[in-house]
Formats: structure tokens, C-alpha cells, sequence
């Protein structure tokens, strides 16, 4: 739960991978971000799995993707800008459930929630996606919760974020005065289907 951007597209050409990344690298020097590259070897397959090891999750292997992680604001997510050597727009966890079969090429979006930052971090993100629309990515693909995308007015944005906010408290003041003794008796299913009848009532 929270306002998130989700975003598809491939670069409409692979070549400017190398400009990408150091233009991106560049805005995020500019803007006092920190960032992360990852330069892989796009010609070797893709072998990037999962692997647990004393109650840590790993991904391991050849990911063979190139591109940028950008963090904004401690409280927001990174915005992931990787590509895959088709030149298609996913992420490191989205290549292992590709590899495993468990989801499909046309299902993959790389998403980050803006909820917990303040709305010009919102902003920041969207104002860098339309750019790159117009540079890099011309099928870009965007699902804006916070609905400044489409609007580009602030109001919208600041009305979505005030809203679930005032949601997410009712949930935790809800969660909070659950009975606790009886709770500990209650199983997993029954604890789930209480907390569903009491958000209907948000």
C-alpha cells in the first residue's frame, strides 16, 4: 500500500547504453543523488538466480544487465533505470523470476513507492521520466498512483498522498487496538480475514 510509479519501455537503441548511464550519472551528481551503475556483459547469458544461505537471500550469477539505480530521498525507493540486452527496461529480481518461468517478459515493470517522501521527490522522478521518454525510451510506459503523470499538477499528487496517509494511520490505530490476548489465539487465515473486514470499513 502506498503511492507508486511503475514503469515499462525498452531504449530505442541499445548503442546508447553508455550515454544513458553517464547522463543519468551526471543529473544524479547535479542533483546530490546517490546512484549505483551496473555494467554487465550483455553478450553472456543471463544464469542469475537465487541462493539462501543461513537465512540470507542472495541473487547470484550473471544478471547481463546495464544501467542505473538512482536513490532520491532516504525514505523513497531507488528507481532502477536497467536494461536487458534487448534493450527492455526490468529489474534484477524481475531476470531471476524470468529465468525460473514464474512470470512473463510482458508483466515486468520496474516500480518505485514515493509515499513516505515529499511530493517534489514525486515530482523529481516524473520530470525524469517524461525527459527520458523523449531521449531514450519513446514507448515509455508509465502507471503514476500519485496521478502527477497525466495531471502534472501538485494538488492531485498532494490530495493522493494526504488521502492514504490518513488511511494508513486509521489501519494502524485499527491494528493497534486488536485485542491482543485473543489475537495470539487466532491463526494466520483468521488474523488475515479480520484485518480484510476492518479495511472494508476504511
Amino acid at each position: 500500500m502506498g503511492i507508486t510509479i511503475h514503469i515499462q519501455g525498452n531504449l530505442k537503441d541499445k548503442s546508447e547504453i553508455n550515454s544513458f548511464i553517464e547522463e543519468l550519472t551526471d543529473i544524479s551528481k547535479t542533483m546530490h543523488w546517490e546512484w549505483q551503475v551496473l555494467d554487465e556483459d550483455w553478450s553472456q547469458p543471463s544464469t542469475a538466480k537465487l541462493k539462501r544461505t543461513n537465512n540470507i537471500t542472495e541473487i547470484t550469477g550473471n544478471l547481463a544487465l546495464k544501467g542505473i539505480s538512482i536513490n532520491l530521498h532516504p525514505k523513497c525507493e531507488s528507481l532502477s533505470l536497467f536494461f536487458d540486452s534487448s534493450g527492455c527496461l526490468t529489474t534484477p529480481m524481475a531476470v531471476v523470476l524470468l529465468n525460473e518461468g514464474r512470470i512473463k517478459k510482458e508483466n515486468v515493470y520496474s516500480t518505485v513507492k514515493t509515499q513516505f517522501t515529499p511530493p517534489d521527490v514525486h515530482i523529481s522522478i516524473i520530470k525524469l521520466l517524461k525527459y527520458l521518454k523523449k531521449r531514450y525510451i519513446p514507448d515509455l510506459k508509465v502507471e503514476d498512483e500519485g496521478g502527477y503523470w497525466e495531471s502534472e499538477d501538485k494538488q492531485v499528487l498532494t490530495g493522493k498522498i494526504k488521502f492514504l496517509n490518513e488511511k494508513l494511520d486509521m489501519l494502524q490505530d485499527m491494528l493497534s487496538n486488536m485485542d491482543d490476548e485473543n489475537a495470539g489465539q487466532r491463526s494466520a487465515e483468521q488474523l488475515a480475514d479480520i484485518i480484510e473486514e476492518k479495511l472494508k470499513g476504511l
